[in-house]
């Protein structure tokens, strides 16, 4: 079963990325490499989630325009 992946997920993922690196686990190469897709998907739930906001404001003010 897929889930959809929410904001405190990439959270905690980027929390588990640094202390990977903290610990010599991975290399800042690879810590990078991780940051940056996880930041990558972030930026994708947050444009979408305000992409849902806006468009429940847009319905709202065209019913009550109706």
């Amino acid at each position: 079963m897929v889930t959809d992946i929410e904001a405190k997920d990439i959270k905690r993922l980027l929390l588990r990325v640094y202390r990977r690196y903290q610990s010599g686990a991975i290399t800042e190469a690879q810590a990078y490499k991780e940051t940056y897709l996880l930041n990558s998907v972030l930026k994708a739930i947050e444009l979408t989630n305000i992409e849902e906001r806006l468009n429940s404001i847009e319905c709202i003010l065209k019913e009550s325009n109706e």
